[in-house]
């Protein structure tokens, strides 16, 4: 069994990702096998199917190579699907997580986030729908006027938070709702963005 060069693995993944960058074009074998000082176009094949086989390369149909784009973990947010909240009468919510989604940092930020289905027409009026994805940052308190996540008795909302004296008012964006008025309601987030479903 022949044994695998890992540095040379390396000077000839990063020199197809560099030849491309710079020429807009893939290297030829020989132009990798210039490069890297490597006598023999079967080596290159070799190393070239390694590389592909690790997933680090690509080839086409054509025998083309491509090196993949370069993924930086850092420009990502994982936010859990979290369940299933109403936008009508509150339903029963438990924290069962439903999936991960990987959200662009640039768009969306970071830090504790997650994301909950909208169920019901209570905030059609601010364009929440039913089915749509909610991209909520965790928080325990809200400003008047945001959108949040509440929980009531178990149950958690969605609706537009707003603190009054001596109680809290959870106001449905749809006029055909009754607002909420409780004193025990625990704010679970604040929606951020809206994943609207078409």
């Amino acid at each position: 069994m022949k044994t695998i060069n890992e540095q040379l693995l390396k000077k000839m993944k990063e020199y197809v990702k560099t030849y491309q960058m710079q020429n807009g074009d893939s290297p030829s074998y020989r132009n990798i096998a210039n490069h890297c000082l490597i006598s023999s176009l079967s080596q290159v094949s070799r190393y070239i199917d390694i590389l592909v086989c690790r997933g680090e390369l690509e080839k086409d149909n054509s025998g083309r190579i491509n090196a993949l784009p370069s993924f930086d973990a850092s420009a990502i947010t994982l936010a859990p699907v979290v369940g299933v909240v109403t936008c009508g009468s509150p339903i029963f919510a438990q924290e069962n997580i439903e999936g991960v989604y990987a959200l662009p940092s640039d768009i969306f930020g970071r830090g504790e986030i997650f994301l909950l289905r909208a169920e019901g027409d209570s905030m059609i009026e601010v364009g929440i729908h039913s089915g749509d994805l909610l991209v909520i940052r965790r928080s325990q308190t809200a400003q008047n006027g945001q959108i949040v996540v509440a929980l009531l008795d178990d149950s958690a909302t969605v609706k537009t938070f707003y603190k009054e004296d001596d109680h809290i008012v959870l106001h449905p964006e749809n006029r055909y709702y009754d607002d909420i008025i409780s004193k025990d309601v625990v704010i679970l987030g604040v929606v951020e963005h809206c994943i609207h479903k078409f």
